[in-house]
């Protein structure tokens, strides 16, 4: 009898112990961190597209680690989960920039804006009906409200404008095939304008702010308004998909994107007609943001993972730097010394929609010659990005996780 008891009390011990483990799957950046379980460096028990599996005895202090990286530590039971999946990321110990808090945002957060004085940031909302709006005060972001159109409930917004002669903002919308302006100010609603094209994305204006275009994804033309009457004045075929769109200084050229190729055209303003072509290299691309600056143009190609610098008379290809996957907006700093680029991983193989096997990353790169700065981890891609007029913050979104992170840059 007492051998009986003492082995079924052996038993329930077993089985407690068997109950009180936990496994856990991991996503991490970097993707080879180490993960110590109460102080102990424990291996995984199995690895898959990306990701790592770990089984721990029971509740404890987990702490992920690696080199040149500030080490963080969570309580096993309240780990940070998502669709069942525990994500890392980890911040560079001594960097330009320095993590400040994440945000929820609306569903899949396509873009990101500072008004000019830089006291609001507009994040456009690609799955659901209207744009988040932050106030910002500090090191820190107050969400504010979310702008709407009314009688509307399609999703679909892309990117914005910030028209500070007007105090408008304007924002396109791929569903509707519209534009919709705002007040900057008030943060009301004033008009929408039909772009006549399919799926309008990016918005730029010119230099002495008479124009504003608006790239058509599908029709592959560009719409050109009048910014005070908000007339639409012409369609401009470009023979391509444009995205990204700059002007020259003087505002006659407008250089285009093309995300079918790695090509830049040039629309002569006056003529409308293109007047140049440059294309990046030979072979495949996709380029898709651009920048002008100081005579040289800056464009980032999704498919290759490139940004590259240009002579914008010329279209002569100056340097060109492959520096991650599905690279997507590019921007530059206020003082012109770094280009910022986010880049939004590897692509589910089933559905780009879908978290691929890895974490995204923005990427900061001395403007001169593209070399590597610093590359900052993201979520799950990293997709809208922006530096606020001061240069002291940067933002990006990570497009499937509803997230929005705050940096300060030092």
């Amino acid at each position: 009898m007492k051998k009986l008891i003492c082995f079924s009390l052996i038993l329930s011990i077993f089985i407690f112990q068997l109950s009180a483990q936990i496994t856990f799957t991991l996503k991490s950046a970097p993707a080879n961190l180490d993960v110590y379980y109460n102080n102990v460096l424990i291996r995984p028990v199995s690895s898959a597209n990306g990701h790592r599996s770990y089984r721990i005895a029971g509740h404890g202090m987990l702490r992920f680690s690696a080199d040149g990286y500030t080490s963080i530590e969570h309580r096993s039971n309240l780990l940070p989960v998502r669709n069942g999946i525990v994500g890392i990321k980890l911040e560079n110990e001594n960097g330009i920039a320095s993590l400040l808090r994440e945000f929820p945002t609306g569903i899949m957060p396509k873009s990101a804006y500072f008004s000019p004085d830089g006291r609001r940031l507009f994040v456009p909302l690609l799955g659901q009906h209207g744009i988040d709006v932050f106030w910002r005060s500090r090191d820190n972001l107050i969400f504010e409200k979310r702008l709407n159109v009314p009688g509307s409930r399609a999703a679909g917004f892309v990117e914005a404008l910030c028209d500070e002669r007007r105090r408008e903002l304007w924002v396109s919308n791929m569903e509707e095939n519209k534009v919709h302006i705002y007040d900057l100010d008030q943060l009301t609603y004033k008009t929408s304008l039909n772009t006549g094209g399919v799926f309008p994305k990016v918005i730029a204006q010119s230099p002495n702010g008479g124009i504003t275009v608006v790239s058509n994804w599908k029709s592959m033309d560009i719409s050109v308004f009048d910014s005070d009457s908000k007339a639409l004045l012409r369609r401009i075929p470009v023979g391509g998909t444009p995205r990204g769109m700059a002007f020259s200084p003087d505002g006659n050229l407008l250089y285009t994107a093309i995300y079918d190729e790695p090509l830049v055209v040039v629309v002569n303003m006056e003529q409308n007609r293109i007047v140049s072509r440059f294309r990046l290299y030979s072979g495949a691309g996709a380029a898709r943001h651009i920048i002008y600056s100081d005579g040289k143009l800056y464009v980032s190609d999704m498919l290759r993972g490139t940004v590259n610098i240009l002579d914008a008379p010329t279209g002569a290809l100056l340097r060109s730097r492959r520096i991650g996957l599905n690279i997507n907006t590019i921007v530059l700093s206020p003082d012109e010394r770094y280009v910022f680029a986010s880049s939004r991983g590897t692509n589910n193989p089933e559905d780009y929609t879908r978290p691929g096997p890895d974490f995204g990353a923005v990427y900061i790169l001395n403007a001169d010659d593209l070399s590597l700065a610093e590359r900052i981890w993201g979520r799950n891609q990293p997709t809208g990005l922006a530096i606020s007029p001061d240069g002291r913050h940067m933002v990006f979104t990570d497009f499937l996780d509803n997230n929005l992170q705050l940096y300060r840059l030092n």
